[in-house]
Order: C-alpha cells, then structure tokens, then sequence
C-alpha cells in the first residue's frame, strides 16, 4: 500500500472513533466546550486587565517626571 494511503486510512479511522466517542459522551463534550470557552473568555479579560494596569503605571511615570 501506498504511504499516502495509510495516513488517509489512519485519518478516518481516528475520525471515525471519535464521532463514535462523541456520540457515546454528550455530556463529557459539552463540559469540554463549555470550559473552552469560559477559559478563552478569562484569558481575554486578564489580558486586557493587565493592559490596564502597564497603561497605568506607565501614565503615572509620565506625570511624574
């Protein structure tokens, strides 16, 4: 068999197992996209915390000096 046609096997096979898994756990999915997305979500407000915080100091500095 040809290589290339191994990998495209392997592929659907891996594909096919996992939307057999996911069918089988709804709920585990779910919980897996709900955490995505809340994790997302809180690294986008801690960023932009922080960019706050480095404006801020660095505006202090400016009226310092």
């Amino acid at each position: 068999m040809d290589e290339l046609n191994i990998g495209e096997l392997a592929a659907q096979e891996r594909k096919e197992y996992f939307r057999t898994w996911r069918a089988a756990n709804k709920e585990k999915t779910a919980k897996h996209r709900r955490n995505y997305w809340e994790r997302r979500a809180l690294t986008k407000l801690h960023a932009a915390q922080i960019g706050e915080i480095k404006s801020g100091v660095t505006n202090a500095d400016n009226g310092k000096r």
